[in-house]
């Protein structure tokens, strides 16, 4: 069943439905699979529908996305549309906003002011993935370049460039090291990957650049853990070190951060290093709806029987690194690794099937083919059912298990061709600048119309720039004006920064133009500017009395918007 609110006000519907709901939440690699395999293994007798609920209608290959540092790939070859691959499912690409697994329900935030959907299913699969979480090291979250999303990467190249362009007209000698300078957090695959990839791009492109010497260019991997890619064998995780330092990047194990500032890295052992470019592939955190759900964690991860059920709540199912699904054969929980979201996704699909025809259910076994790690265009380590590789053999056996996972046969081929065409017509210095033209958004309303309603979601804050509003809340049953407007004034900040619905509405007098700030970039700027948010409790509580039709009082904070 699913209940849509109206978007002018109207109460919420139920479309009742018949046939059995299966409700996925994450468009990663594990809610991918799951849904896919119930759309390929679902008969005509099950009656079912498939629903899938991701951020992005994308779904995002981070193993390949270390390739975009260097060039060697472009953005649309590690992004495969869900529309795609899930023909026949339902897609939602919407912000979760709760998730209440008792009721089996998910209320999503469509975007705008007023419309917002809540799904009910008979089956939940829970697969969010992870977040970034860098609080833990203090300043990386102001100062480091992060690597979690598409963007990440291309900022990331994007910035690899501006830093050789400034550092070639920098005269001051030590700002220019501190812009040659690039440290890695982390030292496992993603942090392998990318100080490789950026070490690559950044010496290939010094040929552009001939007053920066390569000597002055300087890549800095570190970690806490004293060896790299700990999945690996000793003997590959130590030709990786070597691979390393061979091709010029420092590699510093043993040692954590400490902190970081504009320009300077601290580590543990009370080493500095001044850099103007910080990468962190460390800080992975819990979602923070899965940290909401009513239940204790284990490690920051739901936990399951072997059949990927959550218990004590039936129905729902839990998968990829939101899952600690036990291994059968030694009761530890399978680790957070794209082979298991495989099968953990396809194996509660295939439970739910199960369920929904009577028969038992099976425990999760994911395959274990191997693991592979890329260097760069021709060097890699592959560890492939016991056989140790590395090189190019290993890049091979790599770029061929990458090509086994694409969904079609035309995106094998199209990776497949740019990789060889990257390698013969390559492309270092192009930039791909990405940003928002208007963080702050203009917007106009017309006499009589309804900025923003009571008791939906709030998206932005506003500041009337010309014109006046009024701000109307129910009374018993009747909307009574509390309080008017006009330039200079702003509404929308109880709801941004508390409560998510809005407590009152707010309507245009004459025509009137506002300034609008999103929500997340508002509470960014309240949270780290104290001033602001002692300017907004003192703000005076109205401009003009309410009119005494309104019943409207005077004096007293209005937690209206």
């Amino acid at each position: 069943m699913r209940r849509i609110r109206g978007a002018h006000g109207a109460p919420s519907r139920a479309l009742v439905m018949t046939r059995r709901r299966v409700l996925i939440l994450g468009g990663g690699h594990a809610g991918v699979r799951c849904a896919r395999e119930l759309l390929e293994q679902r008969r005509s007798p099950d009656e079912l529908d498939v629903t899938l609920v991701s951020r992005e209608n994308v779904e995002v290959w981070h193993g390949l996305m270390p390739q975009i540092v260097s060039g060697v790939l472009q953005a649309q070859h590690v992004l495969i549309p869900l529309r795609e691959i899930l023909r026949g499912a339902t897609i939602y690409s919407r912000e979760i906003e709760s998730i209440d697994p008792v009721a089996r329900r998910a209320v999503l935030s469509l975007g705008g002011e007023s419309d917002e959907v809540t799904l009910e299913a008979d089956y939940l699969v829970i697969a969010l993935g992870s977040v970034t979480d860098l609080s833990r090291f203090p300043g990386l979250s102001e100062h480091a370049l992060q690597t979690k999303t598409i963007g990440d990467f291309i900022h990331l190249r994007n910035h690899l460039i501006e830093m050789l362009e400034a550092a070639s007209v920098t005269t001051d000698a030590a700002e220019r090291q501190r812009r040659l300078t690039f440290v890695v957090v982390g030292a496992g695959y993603a942090g392998v990957e990318i100080a490789s990839e950026a070490n690559e791009f950044l010496r290939a492109s010094l040929r552009a650049y001939p007053m920066i010497a390569a000597t002055e260019l300087r890549v800095i991997t570190v970690d806490i853990l004293t060896r790299v890619l700990p999945t690996f064998n000793d003997r590959l995780a130590q030709r990786v070190v070597d691979r390393m330092r061979m091709r010029g990047i420092e590699v510093r194990l043993g040692v954590g951060v400490k902190e970081a500032t504009a320009g300077t890295i601290v580590l543990a052992d009370g080493s500095r290093i001044e850099t103007r470019s910080i990468i962190a592939t460390v800080g992975i955190g819990t979602n923070p709806l899965v940290r909401a759900l009513p239940i204790e964690l284990q490690r920051g991860r739901i936990p399951c029987d072997a059949f990927c059920r959550v218990p004590g709540w039936p129905g729902v199912y839990a998968a990829g690194d939101n899952a600690a699904v036990p291994d059968p054969s030694t009761g530890q929980a399978y680790g957070a690794m794209v082979m298991v979201a495989f099968g953990e996704g396809k194996q509660a699909a295939r439970n739910i099937l199960a369920d929904l025809r009577g028969q038992p259910p099976e425990a999760c076994r994911p395959a274990r083919f191997g693991e592979v790690a890329l260097l760069s265009r021709s060097y890699g380590v592959a560890q492939v059912r016991g056989i140790a590789l590395h090189g190019w053999p290993a890049s091979l056996v790599s770029r061929a298990l990458f090509l086994s996972f694409m969904p079609t046969w035309r995106r094998r081929l199209a990776l497949a061709l740019h990789w060889m065409g990257s390698a013969l017509l390559s492309d270092r210095l192009t930039p791909l600048p990405i940003g928002r033209s208007n963080m702050v958004i203009p917007m106009r309303f017309a006499a009589g119309e309804t900025i923003v309603r009571e008791g939906e979601l709030s998206g932005r804050f506003y500041i009337v720039t010309a014109g006046d509003v009024e701000v109307l809340q129910r009374v018993d049953g009747e909307e009574r004006v509390i309080r008017k407007l006009g330039p200079g004034d702003h509404f929308g900040e109880i709801a941004a920064l508390g409560n998510r619905r809005r407590t009152a509405t707010v309507r245009s007098l004459t025509p009137t133009s506002v300034l609008s700030l999103a929500r997340q970039d508002f509470a960014a700027l309240v949270e780290h500017l104290p001033a602001l948010h002692d300017a907004l409790e003192a703000y005076p509580t109205s401009r003009s009395s309410p009119s005494p039709a309104g019943g409207g009082e005077q004096g007293g904070h209005v937690t209206a918007t």
